[in-house]
């Protein structure tokens, strides 16, 4: 793994840190849901650029399907350590949780569509999946300003 890499996943870590332990109150909640929303957007974003700078022939394959395998394995990451926070028995929480879960789901499916798209030098399968994750991106970025990430 690379430098960046590990720097990229340590910085991931500690961003989510606080997103281990049970949530005290709807506040809290919504909290680590933007932070975590955050975490993924820059993942997204992180994938996106690769993508967009390797289909228009700017950057070698070689540094593209590692860049995507480390924001797979750090989105993966970032929404298992959601996904163990318990959140409080409020519909407000399950609504927000509602809300994120599909968002971390779909970004991570994306990733690793355009990781296998990567290994398989497919450039339309290339655009068209970051076609798909930029909206997720969008949508990951609209939640976390609106709960204050």
């Amino acid at each position: 793994m690379t430098r960046s890499a590990l720097l990229g996943i340590a910085v991931c870590t500690l961003a989510l840190a606080g997103c281990v332990a049970p949530a005290p109150d709807d506040a809290a909640y919504e909290s680590k849901a933007a932070s975590t929303a955050q975490a993924a957007l820059s993942e997204a974003r992180t994938a996106l650029v690769a993508a967009h700078t390797s289909a228009d022939d700017r950057l070698l394959g070689t540094y593209l399907e590692p860049v995507l395998v480390d924001a797979e394995q750090a989105l993966g990451s970032v929404q298992t350590t959601f996904d163990s926070v318990q959140p409080p028995p409020t519909s407000a929480a399950d609504d927000l949780r509602a809300a994120l879960d599909p968002l971390l789901q779909s970004a991570a499916s994306d990733v690793t569509e355009l990781r296998i798209a990567a290994r398989r030098e497919r450039t339309d399968a290339l655009r068209s999946t970051s076609s798909h994750l930029s909206g997720v991106a969008d949508r990951l970025e609209r939640f976390a300003q609106e709960h204050g990430g």
